[in-house]
């Protein structure tokens, strides 16, 4: 089921950059237009020219939020690449775009992963980096990947901690929190488990458990 919505998930990309982004290109065609024509004229309203500078910011502003949303959730070929690798690559591009500092700790001996558990660990800490970022303001952002021994099958344990500002988490997997919702149900899909664990003013850890293969 994850891989479908995995497929779902490059479809919807595909057709927003094939649909709203070619939109929004249009206009921006159609404004550099509308400017040539402008510039020719006489006696423009100064009023005017304000509008037609702040209609374009909004557009290329909009333009690039979108842009960089599609090149976020973009495939990383999951059935080539191990998680480990996925997850430096991650981190490497959070680091590169957010200016956060990221520590990685990492057991030597991670079990192999099914292709189902590859997407949904990585999804959900690309979901916990961001959620990190964007509404905890945090600085600082620890990953752990541990094996899991002492079980009849091999299991993978990771976990999200920042020193971000933390919330209130008694309505945190109510209709409202799409995001954290989404990982929840991403993991309990592949039969694992998931913890949360924020207050205000303490940072949030994420722990996730499950079956490697």
């Amino acid at each position: 089921m994850l891989a479908i919505t995995e497929w779902e998930l490059q479809r919807i990309l595909l057709d927003i950059h094939d649909g709203p982004v070619q939109h929004m290109y249009a206009a921006l065609s159609q404004l550099e237009l509308m400017e040539a024509a402008l510039e020719r004229s006489t006696g423009v309203d100064s009023e005017v020219l304000q509008r037609k500078d702040r209609i374009r910011k909004l557009l290329e502003d909009g333009l690039s939020e979108v842009r960089s949303f599609i090149g976020a959730f973009r495939s990383p070929e999951f059935e080539h690449r191990p998680l480990r690798q996925l997850v430096d690559e991650l981190i490497l591009q959070h680091e590169h775009l957010t200016d956060t500092r990221i520590v990685l700790e990492a057991d030597p001996d991670l079990p192999p992963e099914d292709l189902p558990v590859r997407i949904a660990l990585y999804r959900i800490l690309q979901e916990g980096l961001a959620n990190a970022y964007r509404h905890g303001g945090a600085s600082k952002v620890t990953i752990a990947l541990r094996a899991v021994h002492g079980s009849a099958r091999p299991r993978l344990r990771m976990s999200i901690v920042d020193n971000g500002a933390g919330f209130d988490t008694t309505n945190a997997l109510g209709e409202s929190h799409f995001g954290l919702r989404g990982m929840r149900d991403r993991v309990e899909m592949v039969g694992g488990s998931f913890e949360l664990v924020s207050a205000p003013g303490q940072g949030t850890r994420v722990t996730v458990e499950v079956d490697a293969s």
